[in-house]
């Protein structure tokens, strides 16, 4: 049982995958998770900052061909005006004419999409994984401190009838040392399992049981009850204030945030029930994915060992005094601060990008796919509140991070282009204010 007297933390290895990789190790200079999270964001925005540049220059040159193909658009509406469906064909082939590309933000979109669910899985299995660690270290906390206050002797302990002065291993041994003397059913068998009646078989074993019983069941009894005693009064206490002191170590939070692995929700306490503990570990509360998942070698970690770590009973003890009601440890986790700044954000972000596409002409036709896209700005904010509300408040820092610097892109790409443009536009007169010949081409912005 060196298990018990080892620390479990050991064992467990950082998960696979990019995201974990990159997460969990190579920025690990920076200690807090949440800061972590903003800065790793921030440099994933810089480094997709090439596609969000080459859309907004798409979608500039797209305005161009718009203005200097605005005539000929109002003539075909003119033309077409009780023929919608031909319309459209024809706009679009002029569209197509003129080099104007319905398309061109597509790749940087599909590209943030795969990214955003790929890194929405790899933040899940990192928070997962991340509040299996810090269960194991309280649970390593109070095993050593248990483990070394079960051989100091305590005075005036009560002992069949007797204040004595003795250790919880001192009762234990006791109480091993009288259950050796019960009458092994094994004794009683032949080499097959069978009872043997050379023996006096299953009779003669049932009859030494109970003259067993009759001497000694009470005497045993009694040891477990002293041996829980004292576990209660002046051991269980003192391994739980170890898990305390060392959750004040090891707790991961974020400005209002306690726990930065559960939502930002007032609804949810900072320290989890076993329940909820064992749906946020997700998969690592089954040993076999355990042991795939973090490389577990099953001679170091046994799964009967590792089920009785995770399992209610071993949980509830050592979580006990951070769960107890009125522990400052154990307050509300978040005040719905990032959930709201997540929607918020989104729809803010939306409703730029659909300005900017309608100022450059990308905005689709009337009709189907003009609904589409304004459900699209009620829908992307609705699922990004989903997704604060239901998983790690370290994905939701993420979408609002991601949001606030797409925002701020946008807003200085677009000052400037536009700053460009007006160069571009002076460079286009003669000194005496006249325009010279031709139109500003488009690959010049």
């Amino acid at each position: 049982m060196a298990f018990l007297t080892s620390s479990v933390a050991q064992y467990l290895h950082d998960p696979g995958g990019l995201w974990e990789i990159l997460i969990l190790g190579v920025f690990d200079f920076i200690a807090n998770y949440g800061w972590r999270i903003v800065f790793f964001t921030v440099c994933l925005k810089l480094l997709l900052f090439p596609l969000d540049l080459y859309q907004r220059i798409k979608m500039r040159k797209n305005q161009l061909i718009t203005e200097r193909i605005k005539p000929q658009l109002e003539k075909l509406q003119q033309q077409y005006a009780g023929d919608r469906q031909t319309l459209s064909q024809k706009q679009m082939e002029l569209n197509k004419k003129e080099g104007f590309s319905y398309f061109s933000s597509c790749l940087p979109m599909i590209v943030t999409l795969v990214i955003f669910f790929y890194l929405f899985a790899g933040l899940n299995n990192i928070s997962q994984y991340k509040n299996l660690v810090q269960y194991v270290e309280l649970y390593d906390a109070y095993t050593a401190e248990e483990t070394t206050l079960k051989s100091v002797e305590f005075e005036d302990i009560e002992l069949k009838g007797e204040k004595v002065t003795i250790s919880w291993n001192g009762i234990d041994k006791m109480y091993a040392d009288l259950i050796a003397t019960q009458p092994n059913a094994d004794d009683y068998k032949n080499d097959k399992g069978e009872w043997d009646a050379g023996k006096g078989g299953e009779e003669a074993y049932k009859a030494a049981l109970d003259a067993w019983n009759a001497v000694n069941l009470e005497e045993a009894n009694t040891l477990l009850r002293n041996r829980n005693t004292l576990h209660t009064d002046h051991i269980l206490g003192k391994a739980q204030d170890a898990v305390v002191e060392k959750y004040d170590e090891i707790k991961e939070g974020f400005l209002w945030i306690k726990n930065i692995w559960s939502p930002d929700v007032p609804w949810r306490k900072a320290i989890l029930d076993h329940d909820r503990f064992t749906s946020n570990i997700g998969d690592y509360s089954k040993y076999s994915k355990a042991v795939k998942k973090l490389g577990l070698k099953r001679n170091e970690l046994s799964e009967a060992e590792y089920k009785r770590m995770i399992g209610d009973t071993s949980y509830n003890n050592v979580t006990a005094k951070l769960r107890a009601k009125g522990s400052d440890h154990n307050g509300v986790n978040g005040f719905l601060i990032l959930p709201i700044l997540s929607v918020g954000l989104s729809f803010l972000s939306q409703f730029i990008t659909s300005r900017l596409q309608k100022r450059s002409g990308q905005a689709a036709p009337e009709g189907g796919m003009a609904g589409s896209m304004k459900m699209m700005m009620v829908i992307m904010p609705l699922m990004m509140g989903f997704f604060a509300l239901q998983y790690t408040a370290v994905f939701t820092l993420y979408i609002v991070v991601n949001s606030a610097m797409t925002i701020l892109i946008n807003v200085f790409t677009t000052m400037a282009m536009n700053g460009k443009s007006k160069h571009n536009e002076k460079k286009l007169r003669s000194p005496d204010g006249i325009q010279k010949y031709g139109r500003p081409d488009p690959k010049d912005l």
